[in-house]
């Protein structure tokens, strides 16, 4: 299972290096924020459901709303991004979910948590597709799972940092100003967000051509590169990305990683508080374990999966790794070394895999049809973010188990694991074809 891709130039490995180091520390930055103002809500949950006498269920369903919202805007957002230009409107995204995630302190009921989660969603919609649109503007395919990993650090980073932060904040701040401590979380965490608004807007160049830190010769090269790529790519157009059958699959892929990945991301505090963890900083801390772990494993099976030029089997493989740690965890879900195995297994496996699995849509679609196709994959995987927590949380509320919740989360992943077996061997397959067709006609 592997995708005919050209070679990496090792002439241009400084000029991509240069690339990365101007764009890469920002964008990360900006999508570790973005991820912490979208988990943090777990490490407010004990406390907060506390408050609002909220329960597992409505909790779930709370968590699970903002990916409705999100997913609702997701092309729409990448349309307008393709319109305004990346720099505008990324920068218009980091300060309406900014101001949202600060006005989540304002949460007092059932469903004022419900409208801030959905409204969050709606706020947020269109990074992460708008950031990998972008940097296919940037970067050819052969170089994107290893710059997609370095993207997708922001994920383990949030949970690193973010989880002793937002254990430190509802501990200490708890109280100050007639404020709750997970009210302060939210105010705090919120508030880089609206500052990286205007970071963005003064920083970003929407092309190549409109880079001030590049020369004309570096600029004529990124674009000769970029060009030579789309060329070969067929336009589809908005209405063709949604009737292909290879988008289509490719959404169902990505519904099985984000499910698994928004069961670790929303219940890993309640996992490892399971296990007697009960003291807030250090269920914090413990919770950045499996983030930290995540971290090598997604960066050894991007930049491996460029060096080989092979997709397929690094993401299968990455895939199994991690349903394997959610089983582990909930196996041994009284030991808590074993549960940190699990747990990093299961995040590393479902964060390697994501960025193996952007560089598919990213080396099949070009324009126009990349905004919506890239979105439009996006918002169908992320509705799997509504449904991870509304069926562990309902699960929970009716088994007072997490055990059965993690089981379901894992087969539906395993399930869209086999989806992708198929897309890999039909991509396999039209490759022999298409390799066929030229040699008979170079024989003819």
């Amino acid at each position: 299972m592997s995708f005919e891709m050209p070679a990496q130039d090792p002439k241009d490995d400084p000029l991509y290096k240069k690339v990365t180091r101007y764009l890469m520390p920002l964008v990360i930055t900006c999508y570790m924020v973005s991820y912490l103002d979208r988990i943090n809500v777990a490490f407010a949950k004990p406390q907060m459901m506390g408050d609002l006498g909220l329960n597992e269920a409505i909790y779930g369903l709370g968590a699970g709303l903002f990916f409705l919202g999100y997913a609702a805007s997701e092309v729409p957002s990448n349309l307008l991004l393709n319109y305004f230009g990346p720099r505008r409107w990324l920068g218009r995204i980091l300060l309406t979910w900014g101001l949202i995630s600060m006005g989540m302190a304002l949460v007092w009921s059932e469903y004022s948590f419900y409208i801030m989660r959905i409204a969050l969603g709606i706020g947020e919609a269109g990074l992460f597709p708008g950031v990998i649109f972008y940097m296919m503007r940037w970067y050819p395919t052969e170089r994107r799972a290893t710059v997609t990993s370095l993207f997708y650090l922001a994920a383990p980073l949030a949970g690193i940092f973010g989880a002793p932060l937002s254990g430190l904040i509802i501990a200490n701040m708890h109280g100050f100003g007639a404020l709750a401590g997970w009210q302060w979380m939210f105010i705090l965490e919120g508030f880089p967000a609206v500052v990286l608004a205007f970071v963005v807007w003064n920083k970003l160049s929407d092309n190549i051509e409109d880079a001030p830190w590049l020369t004309c010769d570096e600029k004529v090269r990124l674009r000769a590169n970029i060009d030579s790529e789309n060329t070969k790519k067929p336009a589809l157009g908005i209405a063709g990305v949604f009737m292909n059958i290879d988008v289509l699959m490719l959404a169902v892929i990505l519904f099985g990683i984000v499910l698994a990945q928004s069961g670790v991301f929303f219940y890993l505090p309640s996992l490892i508080k399971g296990a007697g963890v009960t003291d807030t900083v250090q269920l914090g801390i413990y919770s950045a374990v499996p983030y930290a772990g995540a971290v090598l494993v997604m960066l050894l099976v991007g930049r491996s999966s460029d060096r080989k030029r092979e997709r397929g089997l690094h993401f299968v493989g990455s895939c199994l790794f991690g349903i394997l740690g959610f089983l582990i965890s909930i196996w041994f879900k009284d030991n808590l070394v074993m549960i940190l195995v699990g747990l990093s297994m299961a995040l590393g496996g479902v964060m390697a895999a994501l960025p193996v699995f952007w560089s598919l849509p990213t080396a099949a679609l070009k324009g126009i049809s990349a905004a919506a196709g890239i979105a439009f994959i996006n918002s169908v995987g992320l509705t799997a973010g509504f449904f991870a927590p509304f069926i562990i949380g309902y699960l929970t509320q009716s088994t007072k188990t997490l055990d059965l919740g993690i089981y379901c989360v894992a087969a539906i992943w395993g399930v869209c694991v086999a989806v992708s077996v198929v897309y890999f061997l039909r991509q396999r397959m039209r490759s022999i074809l298409a390799t066929a067709r030229t040699n008979l006609g170079t024989v003819s």
